[in-house]
């Protein structure tokens, strides 16, 4: 948890003015056991802030092409 309570401090410091907060989502854990962690974790992660958009990837990069 204190992680998330750090990176919500800087969060809150760089984005006093902003209208919405993008934050790359952190995975979920592997065992079903911590998921209420997880949600506390990202729970604390998004305190304070008024609007945050939590965006998780594939981890893969996928690139479409259109003829």
């Amino acid at each position: 948890m204190h992680t998330a309570v750090r990176l919500n401090g800087v969060v809150l410091d760089k984005s006093q003015d902003a209208q919405l907060v993008l934050l790359n989502m952190p995975g979920p854990p592997k065992n079903r056991q911590g998921d209420e962690n997880y949600m506390e974790f990202l729970e604390v992660l998004t305190e304070g802030l008024n609007r945050v958009l939590l965006v998780r990837g594939s981890g893969r990069e996928v690139v479409t092409i259109y003829s």
